[in-house]
């Protein structure tokens, strides 16, 4: 399962919605803003009654187990569309664990889950899932092959990258990828092979090239990347992000590289790595058959995480966490050419004073 908090917001926003709502047990139907939205029990005996905006199609992640038919899993982390726009997939990595009545866990459907939506035509404004792929573990890495008929999911904690082929209308699980941390099979300590005392690797984010040959993956607890043959199925290289790697900066005692999270693919052989402790983006030059070669270090105001490019892949968008910015980049020159205020108007405009220096030292404009 996942090793650390993915969704702190998501936890905050729980609770708001808990301590604003504060219903009484009870079941049914609650009109809100004039439509209904069903109830959602809690541990407590108490409702919290979700909200969507106005035209939104909102559908609870409900796997279908047999002997769970109202199991919602938990902790959406990522979506992804398939390049011609008719697939929707969303990977969980939450702590959806299942117990039986006797109080022990029921390992086999305490799992993650991939679930794919039709998003063609009608079913645009209201996905039909028409498949729910099942995982033992998982991160935020998610990613369609160019052609849309391989299908990439990171397996955080088991040191893989799980794939799926499609099949018609369906996708099927093919071998896994192995990333190579601790041996096929092991268990317990020794899979203990992240940086750290009692640490695991943990795959994270990912991105593809786009002629779909190579596949980068973030090592969020090695700091490093694997950069994969999608035809062969197996690891090219890893590259240490820290500096004193000798194809970055080889310089000892220089932070850089740690807690990868994000990756972000530019064409077919430049990676863009959001590294959350470091608040950096590494740019590495992924294109040779054997070894990375850093590009550069882009210092961020915030903790970079989920990342995307725009169609022309000119500008980068990072979201920065603890900094309430998104920071964008401009990938001809590798520079932060603006940051985008993610608050209200009246906080964002207050930012914006500090930042251009226009404060006093009364702390008055």
């Amino acid at each position: 399962m996942m090793k650390r908090l993915l969704a702190p917001v998501f936890t905050v926003a729980l609770l708001a919605a808990v301590a604003a709502l504060t219903l009484t047990a009870r079941a049914g139907l609650q009109q809100t803003g004039g439509r209904n939205h069903d109830l959602v029990p809690l541990a407590t005996g108490q409702f919290v009654t979700p909200t969507d905006i106005n035209g939104a199609d909102q559908q609870f992640l409900k796997p279908g187990l047999p002997g769970y038919p109202n199991f919602i899993a938990g902790e959406a982390v990522r979506s992804r569309l398939s390049p011609d726009g008719t697939t929707l997939a969303v990977i969980t990595a939450g702590q959806n664990s299942l117990y039986k009545p006797d109080g022990t866990v029921d390992t086999p459907n305490s799992t993650q889950y991939i679930f794919l939506y039709n998003v063609d035509g009608p079913n645009r404004a209201h996905p039909a899932l028409f498949q729910v792929l099942r995982q033992t573990n998982s991160h935020v890495g998610l990613v369609f092959s160019p052609n849309g008929q391989t299908l990439y999911a990171a397996g955080g904690a088991d040191d893989a990258v799980y794939v799926y082929t499609k099949n018609g209308n369906i996708f099927t699980p093919a071998a896994p990828i192995p990333l190579g941390h601790f041996p096929p099979g092991a268990t317990g300590n020794a899979r203990n092979k992240g940086l750290g005392l009692s640490v695991q690797p943990n795959a994270s984010g990912m991105d593809i090239s786009a002629d779909g040959q190579t596949l980068v993956v973030a090592n969020n607890y090695n700091d490093s990347i694997s950069v994969i043959d999608t035809v062969a199925r197996h690891v090219r290289y890893e590259h240490d992000l820290r500096p004193f790697f000798a194809s970055n900066e080889g310089q000892n005692g220089r932070q850089g590289g740690t807690f990868p999270y994000g990756v972000v693919m530019k064409g077919g052989g430049i990676a863009y790595v959001s590294c959350d402790r470091d608040r950096e983006v590494v740019v590495v030059d992924v294109s040779a058959a054997t070894q990375g070669h850093l590009i550069k270090r882009i210092k961020l105001e915030g903790n970079g995480l989920g990342m995307t490019l725009d169609p022309t892949q000119t500008t980068l968008y990072v979201a920065q966490d603890n900094a309430d910015e998104i920071a964008v980049i401009d990938t001809a020159t590798n520079q932060v050419i603006q940051m985008i205020d993610a608050r209200s108007g009246e906080d964002a405009a207050q930012r914006e004073v500090h930042r251009r220096g226009d404060v006093r030292g009364d702390g008055l404009a």
